[in-house]
């Protein structure tokens, strides 16, 4: 009679139990699909999934375990991190993309610690890279007139009207839904569901000047495709083999900013539209706090950032002084 096969198990603070019950150190792989595992049940969302798994196994990661013979998170060591930023910076990749791997790894490390699959402690005292504070990047008004001139599509006009006037990560854009639009007696807003965090919030979208909303529900109305059974907001431009149109994805939409950016002389990404937002809204005299909440912040230190003189005011300022 044969024998039934061994269930292979997860033996917290041992590793992985081979056929004979003996238990083995989990590979890096097991460890980042596990990690990565976690980080889905957390309602993350898909791209920052994807930016974990690029900074745990992606070519730069690959080459530098190979190199360092790292082949289990029991080798991870402060050391190894600060050599990986100690290569990185050499090999001349800017200070934030040392800072996100130095995050990312740390985050990892955390993770093996506490599931008993190895990696220093000394890990999480290692210090991030320095970066250099740099103003964020924001669109001039002429900027935002030649956008809107070469956006002639619906739907691409109205892109960047939410991304503009919302302040929406790129990844909420694609998800909003149509019943995400909310217009009731308190004014309307826009309901971002599971956000960075997995967090819910509410974006305001008219204010004395603007009625976003209006703009929103006409599109609804009169513009967006019927030709499909998504709730989805945005759909993408082409069909499917069945004749509907489909959610826009979160490349689609980087690509179509990027024609938009190309086709009017302006260096642009969605991002860019975020941080325009957030130096408007302060500069209009939103309560930092409100608008820590709008951007789904988990810390003013995030919104501070913001936080900066325009050069025309500063200049305004220096004009001013009496000595």
């Amino acid at each position: 009679m044969p024998q039934p096969a061994v269930r292979r198990q997860r033996v917290r603070g041992a590793g992985i139990a081979s056929p004979r019950g003996k238990p083995r150190a989990m590979t890096w792989k097991e460890a980042v699909d596990q990690f990565l595992a976690t980080k889905e049940s957390q309602n993350l969302s898909p791209a920052t999934i994807e930016n974990y798994a690029w900074h745990l196994g992606g070519p730069r990661a690959r080459t530098f375990l190979t190199d360092h013979e790292v082949t289990s998170p029991r080798q991870l060591t402060a050391e190894v991190l600060r050599d990986l930023q100690r290569e990185l910076l050499a090999a001349g990749v800017s200070p934030a993309l040392a800072h996100a791997f130095h995050r990312v790894w740390k985050n990892f490390a955390g993770f093996c610690i506490t599931n008993g699959y190895g990696a220093d402690p000394a890990v999480l005292a290692v210090k991030a890279p320095k970066q250099p504070q740099v103003e964020p990047e924001t669109f001039s008004e002429d900027e935002e007139r030649r956008l809107f001139a070469v956006a002639v599509v619906p739907r691409d006009r109205l892109i960047l009207d939410v991304l503009l006037r919302t302040g929406l990560r790129l990844e909420e854009v694609c998800t909003l839904t149509i019943d995400d639009v909310v217009v009731g007696p308190e004014g309307a807003y826009l309901r971002v569901r599971h956000g960075k965090g997995a967090k819910d919030r509410i974006v305001p979208m008219d204010t004395s000047r603007v009625r976003l909303s209006r703009r929103v529900q006409q599109y609804i109305r009169r513009d967006r495709p019927t030709e499909t059974s998504s709730r989805v907001l945005f759909l993408s431009t082409r069909r499917n083999s069945r004749g509907e149109y489909e959610p826009l994805t979160s490349r689609g939409l980087q690509l179509m900013v990027r024609r938009l950016g190309k086709a009017a002389g302006v260096h642009a990404h969605p991002h860019k539209f975020r941080h325009t937002f957030a130096t408007r809204s302060l500069a209009a005299g939103v309560d930092v706090m409100a608008l820590q909440r709008v951007l789904g912040h988990t810390t003013l230190a995030m919104v501070a950032r913001y936080v900066h003189y325009q050069k025309g005011d500063l200049i305004e300022a220096w004009k001013r002084r009496r000595d």
